[in-house]
């Protein structure tokens, strides 16, 4: 049950009943992570990890989500998205895909793709266009991560990326482009 993802010190002793302890990260006052730990579970004997849950990494001290490439965005006022609506991340090496870069928006996946990694492949529904032009019709999503600002236009088929080298229209992916 290991999450390595999860702070592995500041939490604090909760409750400790005879057989169990649980343990809690909180941020701000308010519980982020909880574990509870059991005494001689079945074929375990001694002290280990019995279940766990967290919040969103967005929910965590940001030095947590940077440790682990979460990249957390935020909105027009300056908060935190959950990684569960909007996160990005670097294509893995591991396939070959490490000069992309995915953005994951409500279910629909976008990807910067320079080297066409993932467009011979015939996972994109248009090219990477690193050099586009913003449509009239595209809004302001508010959004925004690290000099980078998110538009779209209506049909949100391509994820127009603005940042201070330009604007790169990052088609969306037929299906799921992560690696197996």
């Amino acid at each position: 049950m290991a999450e390595p993802q999860n702070p592995d010190s500041g939490c604090r002793v909760e409750r400790r009943p005879a057989d169990r302890v649980l343990h809690s990260y909180d941020v701000a006052g308010r519980t982020k992570v909880a574990v509870v730990v059991a005494r001689d579970q079945r074929d375990r004997p001694g002290w280990g990890p019995e279940t766990n849950a967290s919040c969103d990494p967005a929910g965590l001290p940001a030095r947590y989500a940077a440790a682990w490439g979460w990249e957390v965005w935020t909105d027009g006022h300056g908060r935190r998205l959950p990684v569960s609506r909007i996160s990005g991340s670097a294509g893995s090496a591991h396939c070959g895909r490490q000069s992309a870069h995915f953005l994951r928006l409500d279910g629909r996946e976008y990807v910067r793709d320079p080297e066409g990694v993932l467009g011979r492949d015939g996972l994109l529904r248009a090219p990477y266009r690193g050099n586009a032009r913003m449509p009239a019709a595209a809004h302001d999503t508010g959004y925004h991560y690290r000099g980078r600002r998110l538009w779209f236009t209506d049909d949100r088929n391509t994820a127009y990326v603005r940042s201070s080298h330009g604007v790169e229209g990052w088609p969306r992916a037929k299906e799921d482009a992560g690696c197996d």
